[in-house]
């Protein structure tokens, strides 16, 4: 745990501090050997701060920092200082290798300039009172790290249960669109087998392809913009062997993909709009699908055109479905333009070339 490893960081630097100031000392002074029962004295002299901060951290601190018992915690806080600052003055340590310097004799004018101490304004603060002193801040420090990784927790778990929450509902998501698509592919199928059995085998075999696609590539939350490119091109072959008449179809994409990701399926309810509302009858009809890359952004468009009587394209199950997933997993940072006129529909969508939720 970060916290626990700041503590030793901490409590290990105050340690070493106490035992390279004794080296120091015995250095300066010509001593031949460093003086190690000097330096176990100064580490004893931290039992009473080790202890304070033992039962504050781990007993007192989180009565209010987890358990939030405001009242009992700052009682019992009061009570440990009590208890601490009794300690100190009761069982006051010997001057040796104190913390704080002696404090000056008067001036005598015959006093070597390297030995004078500098006089301040005031009279030093006594040993025990700055021990005390000291404790009571370290318990304020230690508090305000207590809440300081708390927070931090809490902000990860929260960031955890989003994407959890994230990845729930794109599955849900997914598997609505799935069955949602092929359930009108098959009935494309199923009306070609009345009247061309062969394109109906050769519809069978892009649906397969299709049908590989969902089943080992879906379940990602993205993938390369190349196999949804792929996907597209077999759907639209598809369609080409269901419409060979009256409906002219065009299909481009980019020859390179680099290493752009999309959600999988992403492009596949909008190119379904188009073909389930888009055909009208036996007359002329158009379906113009495109893919490009320009600065980092890739560029969807879907133009078709309308019959006299055109049903609510933007309101099936599909592009409800499409627009949820585009801001899971995108929130502002793409645009979906839908502009419909009398005889014409498109769809322009513009994607950043990764996810930037996942």
């Amino acid at each position: 745990m970060k916290e626990n490893r700041l503590y030793l960081i901490i409590w290990g630097a105050a340690l070493a501090f106490f035992a390279l100031r004794i080296v120091v000392e015995c250095i300066y002074h010509g001593e031949g050997a460093i003086d190690f029962a000097a330096i176990l004295e100064s580490w004893l002299r931290l039992v009473p701060f080790i202890l304070l901060f033992a039962v504050h951290n781990y007993l007192v601190a989180p009565l209010f920092v987890e358990k939030k018992q405001t009242a009992l915690y700052v009682v019992l806080t009061l009570l440990l200082l009590a208890a601490f600052i009794a300690w100190i003055v009761l069982w006051e340590e010997r001057p040796e290798h104190s913390l704080m310097p002696p404090v000056p004799e008067p001036w005598d004018p015959d006093m070597d300039l390297g030995q004078m101490q500098p006089r301040m304004g005031s009279r030093p603060m006594h040993p025990a009172s700055l021990k005390a002193l000291m404790g009571i801040l370290m318990v304020g420090g230690n508090l305000g790290i207590k809440i300081y990784f708390r927070d931090e927790f809490q902000k990860q778990e929260l960031q955890r249960l989003e994407r959890e929450n994230l990845k729930y509902q794109l599955e849900y998501l997914r598997y609505q669109i799935n069955p949602h698509f092929f359930m009108n592919t098959l009935n494309n199928i199923h009306a070609l087998v009345d009247f061309d059995p062969e394109k109906a085998k050769e519809s069978i075999v892009e649906l397969s392809k299709l049908m590989r696609h969902v089943l080992y590539d879906s379940d990602k939350p993205t993938i390369p913009l190349s196999q949804e490119l792929d996907y597209l091109a077999n759907y639209v072959s598809l369609m080409r062997l269901r419409y060979p008449e009256h409906v002219n179809i065009e299909f481009s994409a980019p020859a390179q993909a680099d290493d752009a990701e999309v959600p999988p399926l992403s492009f596949a309810s909008f190119v379904e709009n188009a073909f389930k509302h888009g055909l009208n009858g036996g007359k002329d009809s158009f379906i113009r699908i495109g893919v490009a890359l320009e600065n980092g952004k890739i560029i969807f468009k879907c133009i078709n055109s309308r019959p006299s009587a055109p049903a609510t394209a933007g309101g099936g199950v599909g592009m409800k479905n499409a627009r949820q997933r585009f801001d899971l997993l995108y929130g502002d940072a793409y645009t979906l333009h839908i502009d419909e006129s009398a005889d014409v529909y498109a769809v322009v969508l513009v994607l950043p070339c990764k996810p930037v939720k996942i």
